[in-house]
């Protein structure tokens, strides 16, 4: 019990002491550090000329670390092979460039390290710090300003390298496929705005890329691009406006593979709408028919009767271009059948529809009924939208009711001749305009039509539009709570959507302008805009 006692007390003691000892080495809570590191000394100096070093080396007062490096550094004009710049890992109070690509002479490169460079303790930065030599005699020094936005939303994408080719003998509008850019610059993830600097006089292609892989090479699949439509000739005092957009995929059948019994799938890229789909032999096939799968880039190709080869050659042509054949390879498989669903998009703004899993080729309305809850019955008049699959059910819609629709055996016959066995029972349901809002917009100043006024959500998904050609009054009705945008889109082609650009062509994204102010949306409210084009 007494050797109890005593271990106890030891360690006791000891905690108390290491208590002490902890007080003793504590913080005072004296001022944060905010100040940023300062560079004590720079070998080769900055903008040295007749620069022929491989090793840089700059000196600071603290210990630095480098923060996001392969985004931050932009090396202007770029190098095949990036320079080894160390520290990578610990800190240090110096960093050292190492430069392993052979230089061109003659030549104004900048090193811009954006914000990358921090101090080791609060992480402070040291802004846009840059590196300028020159191989020659010459230290370039013109300089070029604009600034860079998004064609259809309404921010604007971070790190976008905006990029100047220099346009001589050799320049062809598809270098930016293939080569890096005389200059380049990067906007990091807080700037819209640009300066181009240490710039040499000349005539220039200005392109802007927000990248995927950092490349400075355009993939029209997966970057965003933007560009001026005219050369740039430096020096100059105007500032440029690049508007950012996708680029639409160019048009093209991927691959046809056999999906069913008597169905293709057709894998596309691009705008199909001109597709034309034939058998290479014309007598195999005597009916078809092509739908669209939902948020899907491919086509269905249906056909009858079945085909009891063990391949088929299709014929896909685009845009009246050079037919293209495609061998595509059969087997056995089930075949589809006819399921009828019921779609979920139901409003007093939207009417009812049904999806099917095989085309429809005709309704028989007397074979459908619909009521309301009192049991009274509604007119309906239908649509088939063959291209999507859907058949479209219209009628007055009430505030505060529920319909019920039957849809009887027979109802529905598709592509093969097969009609719905089972009686089909779907609800339909309206919200009291009283928890609903309106929008009203006047738009004032218009010149230029048709345009397309649209009410969309922050994600900028489409909730209402109208195409309109005068300066009038539209009303959007039945909108739920919430904050919305109002955005006009210029429809220069009148093709009732927006259009991005495309570069090869020098087709500029058409023209987008958003309501300055977020429309908040209460219940029962009717909010009234006036839009000044």
């Amino acid at each position: 019990m007494k050797k109890n006692l005593l271990y106890i007390t030891i360690a006791l003691c000891i905690a108390l002491t290491l208590i002490q000892c902890a007080k003793r080495g504590s913080p005072t809570g004296g001022p944060v550090d905010e100040e940023p590191p300062v560079i004590l000394r720079i070998f080769p100096d900055n903008y040295t000329r007749n620069f022929k070093k491989q090793i840089i080396e700059i000196e600071f007062d603290e210990f630095v670390k480098l923060n996001d490096l392969q985004k931050q550094l932009v090396i202007s004009p770029p190098l095949k092979s990036r320079p080894i710049i160390s520290p990578q890992g610990s800190p240090s109070k110096k960093i050292t460039i190492e430069i392993t690509d052979t230089l061109q002479d003659n030549t104004t490169y900048v090193l811009n390290f954006g914000e990358s460079i921090v101090d080791n303790n609060e992480t402070n930065p040291y802004p846009f710090f840059k590196y300028v030599f020159s191989t020659g005699e010459v230290i370039d020094s013109l300089t070029l300003k604009g600034k860079v936005t998004d064609a259809l939303d309404f921010e604007t994408d971070d790190f976008i390298s905006v990029m100047l080719y220099e346009i001589n003998e050799e320049y062809t509008d598809s270098i930016i496929y293939k080569e890096a850019p005389r200059y380049v610059l990067n906007t990091l993830d807080s700037l819209t705005t640009f300066t181009m600097e240490n710039l040499k006089e000349g005539t220039y292609k200005m392109v802007a890329l927000k990248e995927e892989n950092s490349d400075l090479r355009f993939d029209p699949n997966r970057d965003k691009i933007g560009f001026i439509s005219e050369d740039i000739i430096i020096p100059t005092d105007q500032q440029y406006e690049i508007r950012m957009y996708q680029q639409e995929a160019d048009s093209e059948i991927k691959k046809i593979t056999q999906q069913a019994a008597s169905r293709l799938y057709l894998a596309y890229t691009g705008n199909v709408d001109s597709l034309q789909v034939t058998p290479f032999d014309a007598s195999l096939i005597e009916k078809s028919r092509i739908t669209k799968l939902e948020k899907k880039d491919t086509l269905q190709y249906w056909y009858r009767p079945a085909i009891k080869e063990d391949s088929i050659i299709m014929i896909a042509q685009l845009n009246n271009e050079k037919p293209e054949e495609f061998n595509v390879r059969l087997k056995e498989m089930e075949k589809d059948s006819l399921t009828v669903k019921k779609e979920a998009a139901f409003s007093l703004r939207t009417p009812a529809s049904i999806s099917t899993s095989t085309p429809v080729v005709s309704i028989n309305d007397k074979l459908i009924t619909l009521i309301k809850k009192d049991s009274t019955s509604v007119a309906f008049t239908t649509v088939l939208d063959s291209l999507n699959n859907k058949v479209i059910f219209d009628f007055d819609r009430e505030e505060d009711q529920r319909y019920k629709m039957t849809l009887f055996p027979g109802a529905v016959t598709d592509f093969y001749g097969a009609l719905n066995t089972d009686t089909l029972n779907y609800d339909y349901a309206t919200k009291k305009t009283n928890t609903l809002g309106n929008i009203s917009v006047k738009l004032n100043g218009g010149t230029s039509f048709p345009i397309i006024i649209q009410v969309v959500k922050k994600d900028l998904s489409v909730v209402a539009e109208q195409s309109v050609t005068k300066n009038e009054t539209y009303d959007f009705f039945y909108l739920d709570p919430g904050d919305y945008y109002l955005r006009i889109v210029y429809d220069t082609n009148g093709n009732g959507k927006y259009d991005a650009g495309n570069f090869l062509e020098n087709r500029q994204p058409e023209k987008v302008e958003y309501f300055p102010e977020v429309v908040q949306l209460q219940a029962n409210w009717d909010r009234n805009y006036t839009f000044n084009l």
